[in-house]
């Protein structure tokens, strides 16, 4: 149920025709949308029904694999529900293909992808595979079948994939909280229930099992409390213990220190030693889309941080930017807080905003004192900023709201972004009168 875009319900379709499951797919949206996927699935045996879904096919199915995206107040799980049919998820059915290898699972508001990928660049060097799967996309059931008994998961979980979780006992062997903060309140409606929902990475930890957290943070008080085996805080001081200094690490931020902090600690108690760690270190570059500064054709100086889909990150990166700072954000409103936001966007030369999220953060900052610039639509707010670039200045494109107003998902709308910077020329300072 729910194809989708990112690569995982093809990935769990072809997995499951392997398996040797008679599989029909269903999707609201039509053909035409999925393009992408249904090309991966040609010339498979599966049933398509798409544009709709249909009463029969979830009172008539013996299990239906439930797409993350789907909320858990769907009228159709209820119907499959009465039914009395299997609700799973793809996850579930791969940790139960693969219970007893070692595995770390990362969840938080934010750092979660640079977290994992982090740890499974760390643990590479180790003897065997080291899978980096689950929230960063492709299908963790198709990607498990592959693993042998050497192998070890690195499994990045949204709070989508943690509230339906039901994983093997003692499983995950480290668990993961880099960051909680507000976000997804449109799905989970409640924080407490945002925060319950990621709390569910604790349920099946056994004793032996080890669960890392940031220093600080309510949350993290709560998890700990909440921690069936050991549990480590995680500050700058543990990085004497592993041998290392602030100096060894790739990012320097300290926003983005408990991701790493985390990845590290948790390549050490995997057997990562002290040379393979430092070797590791040095030779990560990050991900795209999450910080990531480099320079245009046209000379413009330029911080990607299109993974930003709420408010929280964007406030974290403008409080350690240096020199004039422009700011492009926007996109799908979910209603979180913004204060904060508005308030580090106050320094800023510039705000190019668009979207119902822009809008809203726009009226914040006018209380703040700072105007910004508005614009119906993502790519014609790309474009002026863009163009009115001067000689000094940092773009940072992060655009603080959800792509789904727009675009297929986040990484589809920073790619345009990337389109932009090579084609759109400066004009200088031309129309900037416009701002107070």
């Amino acid at each position: 149920m729910g194809l989708g875009s990112f690569g995982g319900g093809a990935g769990c379709t072809r997995a499951l025709v392997r398996l040797g499951a008679i599989v029909t797919v269903t999707d609201l949206r039509p053909a035409d949308a999925l393009e992408e996927s249904l090309e991966s699935l040609a010339g498979l045996p599966i049933t398509f029904v798409l544009g709709e879904h249909h009463s029969a096919l979830f009172t008539e199915a013996d299990v239906v694999v439930v797409n993350p995206a789907v909320p858990s107040s769907s009228s159709w799980l209820e119907i499959a529900r009465r039914a009395g049919v299997t609700l799973t998820t793809e996850i579930n059915l791969a940790l139960a293909l693969v219970p007893h290898l070692p595995a770390v699972a990362i969840t938080g508001t934010h750092g979660k992808s640079t977290c994992a990928a982090l740890c499974a660049h760390l643990l590479s060097g180790l003897p065997g595979k080291t899978l980096l799967a689950g929230n960063l996309g492709g299908s963790l059931l198709e990607q498990a079948m592959e693993l042998g008994p050497e192998d070890r998961m690195v499994v990045e979980l949204s709070s989508f994939q943690t509230e339906r979780l039901v994983a093997p006992e003692a499983w995950p062997q480290i668990a993961i909280l880099t960051s909680f903060g507000s976000d997804h309140l449109d799905r989970h409606g409640t924080l407490l229930a945002y925060a319950a929902a990621k709390r569910r990475l604790l349920d099946s930890q056994g004793q032996n099992d080890t669960l890392l957290l940031p220093a600080e943070g309510d949350e993290a008080q709560r998890w700990s409390e909440s921690a069936h085996g050991k549990v480590e805080r995680l500050d700058e001081h543990c990085l004497t213990a592993l041998g290392l200094t602030i100096a060894d690490l790739p990012f320097s931020e300290p926003y983005r220190l408990p991701s790493v902090l985390a990845a590290i600690r948790a390549a050490r108690l995997l057997g990562v030693d002290d040379v393979a760690m430092k070797v590791g270190l040095r030779g990560f570059s990050g991900l795209p889309h999450r910080m990531h500064a480099f320079t245009d054709s046209f000379g413009r100086a330029i911080v990607d941080n299109g993974v930003a889909t709420h408010p929280e990150p964007t406030a974290e990166a403008l409080k350690h930017m240096a020199g004039p700072v422009v700011l492009l954000a926007g996109g799908k409103d979910k209603g979180l807080d913004l204060e904060e936001l508005s308030r580090t966007c106050s320094p800023c030369a510039r705000l190019y905003l668009y979207g119902q999220g822009g809008q809203r953060l726009a009226e914040a900052c006018r209380l703040q004192g700072q105007d910004a610039l508005v614009f119906e639509d993502c790519r014609s707010a790309m474009e002026a900023a863009l163009k009115a670039w001067i000689p000094g200045e940092t773009l940072l494109f992060s655009p603080s709201f959800s792509s789904y107003d727009e675009f297929r998902n986040f990484r589809d709308r920073a790619r345009v972004f990337h389109s932009f910077c090579g084609s759109v020329p400066v004009d200088g300072i031309e129309g900037l009168s416009v701002f107070s």
